[in-house]
């Protein structure tokens, strides 16, 4: 890949964007090819936000949340897996790895997580992934 990946964060308006508010508050900072996109809930997402980031050329999307403990909304986590799975679905049949979408769950305000979880992420999409479909990261 002759340029950097670029990133779509859907990040929930609690846990996921406390992440990316202390990133910015500590000066740290992420390549500029990752775009955030905040929600109320990722219980909000539906596949065809994800594959439409896909299609308006992301190399990868990262779905960043609550711990379903700690979620102000109380997540369905069930309806999300089910949403990630008709996503990773299409995503194969268009010849998309899979991998090329991560959920996670970080710890409110946990900046230099988010940071690290964003160009480890960036570096595996270089690297061709190798194996890391699907995982949920912490």
């Amino acid at each position: 890949m002759n340029r950097m990946p670029a990133l779509v964060v859907f990040a929930c308006n609690w846990d996921g964007l406390s992440c990316i508010e202390a990133a910015a508050q500590s000066g740290l900072t992420y390549p500029p090819s990752v775009q955030l996109v905040k929600v109320s809930c990722l219980s909000r997402i539906q596949q065809g936000f994800i594959l439409k980031a896909f299609e308006f050329g992301a190399d990868g999307v990262v779905l960043l949340g609550c711990d379903p403990k700690s979620c102000e909304f109380g997540t369905d986590q069930a309806l999300l897996d089910r949403e990630c799975e008709k996503a990773r679905t299409v995503m194969t049949m268009l010849g998309i790895d899979e991998g090329r979408l991560i959920r996670c769950h970080l710890g409110r305000g946990d900046g230099q997580a988010f940071v690290r979880l964003v160009k480890d992420f960036m570096h595996d999409i270089e690297k061709g992934l190798s194996g890391k479909a699907g995982k949920l990261r912490h």
